[in-house]
């Protein structure tokens, strides 16, 4: 007897209905409203909400269960990482303290999965949300913060950004920047005056930190300032040393680089290895949008490529990589994983502190699984990581004659269905049991499908004859 896990059939799954969900209304990057939003108060038609955990914010459960929620929702992108901010204007002397909380989940009246909730400068009022799951819903609810009377607010926008490095709030742990891609932050969201922030430059009030590491005497980075709330701008400044002891790089300061305008900065006089830190802060505590783009100076600080796995005959998987540079570099950490999304310590491997000459490292891992995932952690010294591409070891073996290849893929999949008798169909489902693609086999043969339009994520591939029943796991990265 075998016991096989089988996907849904996708049109057999009812989508939610009722509540507060259904109402809620859709926004999306660049809305905004010139109209005024009014509610009836307590009893009202926004009258939705009956439970919503707000502990994760400032706002209190009661500014959303006892007052009327105007409710929107939000679908984030494939790529994870995005940030959202969410900004209303009200005129409190008039109208009293409104809140906004965010949400990952709504069932009716219900809104659980509290993100974040409520900032506040004079009578503009938002909310801020980082580091945001992709394909995913986000719900974000108005509410009054004391007692019951109507809310009365105007939207003044909605901004999307898709950077997956959040600013930091203070120095030492600040976010690294480098020349691989375009970096977004923003003035918005908790960000505090850091007790430890330099004086010049202007006064402090909301700043957020970045920074690099030069692998030049000069360094060139381009910045777009946007969005800004009272339309201002930021105060920009750049520092060497350490946190501790900052010291503002020579002519770095920008008092003030106003909303919609754009710049270029050059630091001379850099150090090659060394570490420089980035200040924005809000004009006057204004809330602005920003990007940077590393043109030149900045190093990567692990230039890796060509993560590579073999599977070999002494049962042994093979994993091998290459560094084309590596600058504060303290080790690599290999992680393996049988369902390409819970990873575990393999093993550790030294890095190479700094080098600018290619550099190849390899693992062995012992792994009994049909396919395993791995990937790499890569750890600084100061304990900033990030991790490598995902990729898989099929163990031949195993595969029933049955190969899925690429794995992970970002388009084209292959099923190589070996020495299966037919008649049969392979069958693809998403991480919810959905059926996504189905295709009937005859014998033996090859097909290919192109997964270039499904969201990143983790399908099952079912291959099911007269005589057994195959499953296998694929990962899609676009």
């Amino acid at each position: 007897h075998q016991s096989v896990n089988f996907c849904l059939d996708a049109t057999t799954v009812a989508p939610s209905t009722g509540g507060s969900c259904a109402l809620a209304k859709v926004i999306t990057d660049g809305y905004t409203t010139a109209s005024t939003i009014t509610t009836a108060g307590t009893g009202g038609i926004e009258d939705w909400v009956t439970s919503a955990d707000a502990s994760c914010g400032s706002a209190s459960n009661t500014s959303f269960t006892t007052t009327d929620v105007y409710l929107f929702s939000y679908t984030t992108g494939a790529t994870a990482g995005e940030s959202f901010y969410f900004t209303i204007n009200v005129n409190e002397a008039v109208d009293g303290t409104h809140a906004i909380g965010v949400w990952t989940s709504c069932s009716g009246s219900t809104l659980s999965g509290c993100e974040t909730s409520t900032y506040e400068f004079d009578d503009v009022l938002g909310v801020c949300a980082q580091g945001l799951l992709a394909n995913t819903t986000y719900y974000i609810g108005v509410g009054k913060e004391f007692g019951s009377d109507a809310l009365k607010f105007d939207i003044i926008d909605f901004t999307v950004e898709s950077s997956a490095t959040i600013p930091a709030d203070d120095c030492s742990s600040a976010s690294p920047i480098d020349l691989a891609s375009s970096y977004d932050g923003s003035t918005r969201c908790s960000y505090t005056a850091w007790g430890g922030s330099p004086t010049g430059c202007g006064s402090i009030e909301n700043d957020s930190w970045v920074k690099f590491v030069a692998d030049a005497t000069t360094a060139v980075i381009d910045y777009d300032v946007t969005n800004c709330t009272n339309g201002n701008g930021v105060q920009l400044s750049a520092f060497s040393g350490a946190c501790g002891s900052l010291s503002m790089i020579a002519g770095s300061c920008i008092n003030y680089a106003a909303n919609n305008s754009t710049g270029t900065w050059t630091f001379n006089g850099l150090t090659v290895g060394d570490t420089y830190y980035i200040r924005a802060d809000g004009y006057a505590g204004d809330l602005c949008s920003y990007s940077y783009i590393a043109v030149s100076g900045i190093a990567l600080p692990v230039e890796l490529f060509d993560f590579e796995g073999t599977h070999l005959s002494s049962g042994y998987n093979r994993l091998t990589w290459k560094t084309a540079s590596e600058i504060n570099s303290d080790y690599f950490e290999l992680q393996r994983s049988i369902d390409g999304i819970n990873f575990s310590k393999v093993n550790t491997i030294q890095g190479a502190g700094n080098s600018n000459s290619e550099l190849k490292y390899y693992e062995l891992d012992r792994s009994n699984s049909e396919l395993t995932y791995y990937r790499l952690k890569q750890v600084d010294f100061n304990g900033v990581f990030e991790y490598s591409e995902t990729i898989a070891v099929q163990n031949s073996t195993k595969s029933n004659g049955i190969k899925v290849y690429p794995n992970p893929t970002h388009a084209i999949l292959t099923i190589d269905f070996g020495d299966i008798d037919g008649p049969g169909e392979f069958k693809i489902c998403d991480n919810l049991g959905r059926i996504v693609y189905t295709e009937t086999i005859v014998s033996g043969g090859i097909s290919t499908v192109d997964l270039s339009s499904f969201p990143k994520g983790t399908y099952q591939v079912f291959v099911v004859s007269s005589a057994s029943t195959v499953s296998k796991k694929v990962i899609t990265l676009q």
